[in-house]
């Protein structure tokens, strides 16, 4: 395998193969080149894709922690929610309570009133047999 195939061809094939050999040759040191140039921007670029890749990583971890924030303020609200929903029902207990003790001051003044109008009636009535009795003349005092 050694051997040199071209050697082979006819002698008017010579100059198309040298040709053909001298543009392959080109097109191998165009890849070269094209090779070295962007191993070169490869080594100009890395340092801006590592601090790229830097700063997505913060990104992702302060997402993150707002996310986590997130959660806990949902957490805070329904907790309070929750909270307001214990708060009006003892409120309405309160209400319902308190509803109750006006009732029963009303029934009390009303009772009140039922017993100072008794008082007024029984000390009328006294009063008035006490000025019978002092007009007749027997005053028991």
């Amino acid at each position: 395998m050694s051997e040199d195939l071209t050697n082979r061809l006819p002698p008017n094939h010579k100059s198309k193969l040298e040709r053909v050999l001298d543009a392959v040759q080109q097109l191998t040191i165009r890849v070269d080149g094209l090779a070295r140039i962007i191993d070169e921007r490869l080594y100009d670029t890395r340092p801006i894709w590592e601090s790229l890749a830097t700063r997505v990583d913060q990104i992702q971890e302060g997402q993150a922690r707002l996310e986590q924030g997130q959660e806990r303020l949902e957490q805070g609200q329904a907790e309070l929610q929750q909270q307001m929903r214990d708060s009006r029902q003892e409120l309405r207990g309160l209400k319902t309570y308190l509803r109750d003790i006006l009732r029963r001051m009303s029934i009390f003044n009303d009772t009140l009133g039922a017993i100072q109008a008794d008082y007024r009636d029984i000390y009328d009535r006294v009063r008035g047999l006490e000025l019978k009795t002092e007009v007749n003349g027997e005053c028991d005092l």
